[in-house]
């Protein structure tokens, strides 16, 4: 901001004039410019990212909100940017003009609105010539490709990679809490990735046996969706998934805004912890690593509860209080069975706990080389209830600003 005020300010120096009073006048001018400018991002700056994203198997589910991330089809986003009006546009040297009257009716124009659609039919259009409306166009379908809806994120006051970097961030806690609706979250985040974002393409392997035979594998994420659901069921499960996506919607608009975007930022910061973990462990590809980042998730929410360790001093964290989570959240006693093999409450929470966080945190974990996906998957579902639950909580609640009170209402 201040380096691209310093131009126009320079421009008017006169060479003629003594040195300091240039100086001087120059200082005013770059002050005078950089404090509109922030008074105008304060007030005006907020920016609308939009991502291509894969979502579901239908291409026409309706518009939907989590807080400041909207997930829409592609043509219901497109349309929507050419109706939205134009205020501003790119003069001489790229600097941006002001307005203080609309110079157009939408963002996009109607021949680039066309042509856009046509495209996205299979169209075969011929070439345009260089221009303003050209560019448009090709940013465009580049940053949407094949993608049949788009997410978009409305950062405030931030722009340059500080607020790209935000709205990717808060794109990523909208789709964790969109996969909270599949029992296998990890399998329906496979499916549900923004375009900018594709890091794991799906990718051929080979094997070979001792006996000659070649076998033929696949390496990566080749779902394009996340996982079918009857059209009638997914849009029931939206809408009964309503309050979660309303407490997460909060976090992610505290996460973007800090200073005002909730007004119990306590509760909400745990939340955009726990997605954030819960995120990273469904996108884990290392077994043990995704079991520390899904026990990360579930440490995260049991924020506000106190316990007394054998010396009597007061923790925080820890099996007991993940044990205490379970209790609260799910019902679920340190002493009921919960596997197939009979393993209790307290013993799958002991196994993913000590042996698959801590000893792997630490570098001690002497099984590393065992097969850890079964333990995996158990973490992930106590992680995906205790976030759901935790969720549902907080939006039954909407006077609770300390975590504490979650506890203390169940008698915590």
């Amino acid at each position: 901001m201040v380096r691209r005020d310093f131009g126009p300010a320079l421009a008017t120096i006169d060479w003629d004039q003594d040195i300091d009073q240039s100086t001087i006048r120059v200082s005013s001018d770059v002050e005078e410019a950089v404090a509109r400018d922030i008074d105008w991002t304060l007030k005006k700056g907020e920016l609308e990212y939009a991502f291509g994203c894969t979502l579901f198997s239908y291409d026409d589910i309706p518009p939907f909100e989590i807080g400041p991330v909207r997930f829409e089809p592609r043509v219901d986003w497109l349309d929507r940017k050419a109706s939205d009006d134009r205020w501003a546009r790119v003069g001489p040297g790229g600097r941006i003009e002001r307005f203080s009257e609309k110079i157009a009716d939408g963002m996009i124009s109607k021949i680039t609105h066309r042509r856009i659609l046509r495209t996205w039919k299979g169209e075969k259009l011929k070439r345009r010539m260089s221009s303003a409306d050209a560019h448009d166009e090709k940013f465009i379908l580049e940053a949407i490709g094949d993608c049949q809806y788009v997410c978009s994120v409305n950062v405030p006051g931030f722009g340059g990679d500080t607020g790209q970097h935000k709205a990717v961030l808060a794109a990523r806690l909208a789709q964790a809490t969109v996969s909270l609706i599949w029992e296998n979250s990890s399998m329906a985040l496979d499916g549900i990735s923004l375009l900018a974002e594709r890091k794991r393409p799906y990718g051929r392997t080979l094997a070979f046996t001792t006996e000659g035979l070649m076998l033929a594998n696949g390496l990566g994420a080749k779902r394009l969706h996340a996982p079918w659901v009857d059209k009638e069921e997914l849009a029931e499960i939206i809408n009964d998934f309503s309050g979660c996506f309303t407490v997460a919607g909060e976090a992610i608009a505290a996460y973007l805004d800090p200073d005002g975007g909730s007004e119990r930022p306590a509760l909400m910061n745990a939340v955009v912890h726990a997605l954030l973990w819960f995120y990273e462990g469904c996108r884990e590809t290392v077994d043990q690593i995704a079991i520390v980042k899904f026990s990360s998730a579930m440490e995260v929410l049991t924020e506000g509860f106190v316990w007394k360790a054998g010396n009597g001093k007061k923790q925080k964290g820890g099996q007991p209080a993940i044990r205490e989570l379970l209790k609260i959240n799910l019902g679920i006693d340190e002493d009921n069975v919960i596997t197939r093999d009979g393993k209790t409450a307290k013993e799958v929470v002991e196994l993913i706990y000590s042996a698959g966080r801590n000893r792997m945190i630490h570098g001690e974990n002497k099984a590393l080389g065992n097969d850890w996906s079964i333990e995996r998957a158990i973490a992930e579902k106590l992680s995906r209830y205790s976030l759901v639950t935790h969720l549902g909580r907080v939006s039954e609640n909407p006077l609770f600003d300390n975590p504490k009170q979650l506890w203390q209402k169940d008698g915590g």
